[in-house]
C-alpha cells in the first residue's frame, strides 16, 4: 500500500513532476487526439515488428516514431495501417474496437482509407526533389503494407498509385547502402515487399538493385545474421527474375542460381540452425515439422531460402519432358515441392516472428493445389485460415481457389477441426 501511494504521489505532485526528464518539454503527443497516439502505439508494438525482422537497429520501432511527428505524410501512413490492423483484428460486430484501455468507435477501413488518402496528398504535393526524402520512403512501404498481400490473396487488382513505392526504391537505393539507419531499413522492406507481391502475381519484381552489385549482398563472406538474411532475399529476386522473364531460361544461369542457393544454405552461420526440430508426430494427425529458430531475421532468412528453392523445384529445365524418366523425376520434383511448403508452414506455427504465417501462406496459395491427401489440404487451409484470424489479411480468395482446384463443396467455409500441430 505504501508503494502504490508513493507512485500515486509521484504521478500527481507538481513539485515532484518538475523532477523529470524534460520538465519544461510537452511531449510531441501531448496536442493529439486519443485515438492517435492509440494507434502509433499498437504500430510500435504490433506492426514494427512486420518490417523490422531484418534489421538489427530496429528503426521502424525506435527512430520512426519521431520523424513521423515531424512528416505528416509518414504519420498518416502509420495510423493508415495501424487503423486498418487494427480495426480487422479486433473485429467484434457491434462492438467498438478498443486498444490500451480506450474505446476507438470509429476505426476500421473507412477511417483506415481517410488516412490513406491524407498520406497520398503528401505524396500528391512533393516536388522532384522529394523522391530522396527518407521519411516518404518510410511511408511508401508502410501504406504498401497491406496492398504486399491483400489483393493477390483476395484476388483483386492491386496495381495502385502505391507502385510509387518503387520510385523511391530505385531512387534510393544507393544512398541507403551508404548511409544505413531509417533509409536502409526501409530500403529492405520494400524489397521484401515487392519480391512477395511479385511471388503472388507470378512476375518478374520492378525493381532497379543495381545498386546492391558489389555490395556485402551479393557475397557469401562472414557477416551478421541480418545481412544473411537479405542475401536470400535479394537471392528470391534474382531466382524470379530467371523463373518470370520474357527472353527465356538458359539453363547456365539455372545452375548458377542452384549453385548460389547451396552455398547460402552451407555458409550461413551455426545461428541459421534450428534450436530445435522434430518431424510431425503423424499419429497424433500432424502435417508440419517442428522448427525453432532463435530470432526473426533467421526466420525471415530460412522461410526465403525455402521459397526460393520451390521456384527453383518448379521452374527445373532438368525435369524431362520425355521418355521413361519423366514420371519419376516428376515424383520427386513434387515430393520436394510438398516438403518445402511444409516446412514454410511448420517455421510458421513454430516460431512467433510477425511475417511468418504471411510467407507460408504464399508457398500454400501458390503450390497447394498439387496436394492431393484430405489432411494434408485440410492442415494447409488451416494456415490461410489463421493468417486471416491472425493478421487481418483476406485469404478468402486464395482459399476459394484452393478448394476448387481440390473439388471441395465451395459452399463449405471452415475446415474441419484438427491438430495440424496447433
Amino acid at each position: 500500500m505504501a508503494v502504490q501511494s508513493l507512485l500515486d504521489s509521484n504521478r500527481y505532485n507538481p513539485s515532484l513532476m518538475d523532477n523529470s526528464p524534460h520538465p519544461a518539454e510537452p511531449s510531441i503527443w501531448s496536442a493529439r487526439a486519443v485515438q492517435e497516439a492509440c494507434l502509433m502505439r499498437y504500430f510500435v508494438e504490433e506492426l514494427a515488428p512486420w518490417f523490422d525482422s531484418c534489421d538489427a537497429g530496429k528503426h521502424f520501432a525506435l527512430v520512426m516514431p519521431d520523424r513521423a511527428a515531424q512528416c505528416p505524410a509518414l504519420l498518416y501512413a502509420v495510423y493508415s495501417a495501424a487503423a486498418r490492423h487494427l480495426g480487422r483484428w479486433q473485429s467484434t460486430g457491434t462492438r467498438p474496437v478498443a486498444f490500451a484501455g480506450r474505446h476507438l468507435p470509429n476505426l476500421g477501413d473507412g477511417m483506415a482509407l481517410a488516412y490513406q488518402s491524407l498520406c497520398i496528398s503528401h505524396f500528391v504535393s512533393a516536388d522532384d526533389a522529394e523522391i530522396h526524402n527518407v521519411d516518404l520512403l518510410a511511408a511508401s512501404v508502410i501504406l504498401r503494407f497491406y496492398e504486399e498481400f491483400d489483393a493477390a490473396l483476395a484476388g483483386v487488382d492491386g496495381k495502385t498509385h502505391l507502385h510509387g513505392t518503387q520510385v523511391f526504391l530505385n531512387a534510393q537505393g544507393h544512398a541507403a547502402l551508404r548511409c544505413g539507419g531509417l533509409q536502409l531499413a526501409a530500403l529492405w522492406v520494400g524489397i521484401r515487399q515487392e519480391f512477395h507481391k511479385a511471388f503472388l502475381e507470378q512476375r518478374v519484381a520492378e525493381l532497379d538493385l543495381s545498386c546492391c552489385d558489389g555490395s556485402v549482398y551479393r557475397q557469401l563472406g562472414s557477416t551478421d545474421d541480418p545481412t544473411w538474411a537479405n542475401r536470400v532475399v535479394l537471392h528470391c529476386v534474382d531466382v524470379l527474375r530467371y523463373c518470370y522473364r520474357e527472353e527465356g531460361h538458359a539453363r547456365s544461369q539455372y545452375e548458377e542460381l542452384c549453385a548460389y542457393n547451396q552455398q547460402w544454405q552451407a555458409l550461413t552461420p551455426p545461428t541459421f540452425d534450428p534450436l530445435y526440430c522434430r518431424p510431425p508426430n503423424t499419429v497424433k494427425g500432424e502435417i508440419f515439422p517442428i522448427l525453432w529458430y532463435l530470432d526473426d531475421c533467421i526466420v525471415t532468412g530460412i522461410q526465403h531460402w525455402h521459397l526460393a528453392r520451390l521456384l527453383l523445384t518448379v521452374f527445373d529445365p532438368t525435369v524431362p519432358r520425355l521418355g521413361p524418366g519423366r514420371k519419376a523425376a516428376i515424383a520427386r520434383r513434387e515430393a520436394e515441392v510438398k516438403h518445402h511448403v511444409f516446412s514454410l508452414c511448420g517455421i510458421a506455427i513454430s516460431n512467433k516472428t510477425a511475417p511468418a504465417l504471411v510467407s507460408a501462406c504464399m508457398g500454400v496459395s501458390m503450390c497447394g493445389d498439387r496436394m492431393t491427401d484430405r489432411r494434408e489440404q485440410e492442415a494447409l487451409l488451416d494456415i490461410l485460415l489463421k493468417t486471416e484470424q491472425i493478421h487481418g489479411l483476406t485469404t478468402t480468395h486464395a482459399q476459394n481457389s484452393l478448394r476448387a482446384a481440390w473439388e471441395w463443396d465451395t459452399t463449405v467455409s471452415q475446415v474441419p477441426s484438427s491438430n495440424h500441430n496447433t
